[in-house]
């Protein structure tokens, strides 16, 4: 399966917070690339890598780790993130979509499950989400899917990852 050009969409307007994407990533990677958190309204979401055209990550990656793979997502290459003091990705990131470890790659991100990819799979979080929140789509085409609904609920949970200034 070709993710050229395609990003993961998740509509929260209609996530449950069921944990089932996280608990699947789990399970295929040991450590999630796609994680829960809850919001300061207790509503509890999944944070994820957007695989953005212009990866800020990537340009603030001193040791080249991130780079694009032969369809396109975002990913990290784990032997050139061994020892990275850092983490600038983690900063870096609007999304959220850096996970630090205690193992020896000090971060973690979605890839867009490229092992599941290489055998015409798509992402596991898009099989398992059980209200079908979680899309794999064309990155020009996720407009179109927005509706006001899930452009609120999106504000929300960027104001709850990025908050906005308060002023004095």
């Amino acid at each position: 399966m070709s993710c050229e050009g395609k990003t993961l969409f998740i509509d929260y307007s209609r996530c449950i917070g069921c944990e089932s994407c996280e608990a699947v990533c789990k399970f295929l990677y040991d450590t999630p690339r796609i994680a829960m958190t809850r919001t300061v309204e207790g509503i509890m979401v999944p944070l994820y890598c957007k695989h953005c055209e212009q990866a800020h990550c990537m340009k603030v990656c001193n040791r080249g780790a991130l780079m694009r793979d032969r369809d396109g997502a975002v990913v990290l290459q784990p032997l050139l993130c061994r020892g990275c003091e850092t983490r600038n990705c983690i900063l870096a990131c609007p999304y959220a979509a850096f996970f630090a470890t205690d193992l020896g790659v000090t971060v973690q991100k979605c890839d867009l499950c490229a092992s599941r990819r290489d055998v015409g799979l798509e992402p596991a979080c898009v099989e398992m989400c059980p209200c079908e929140a979680i899309m794999l789509v064309d990155r020009d085409s996720v407009p179109d899917m927005e509706t006001e609904e899930s452009r609120r609920a999106y504000e929300r949970v960027m104001a709850h990852i990025r908050p906005p200034a308060r002023k004095k």
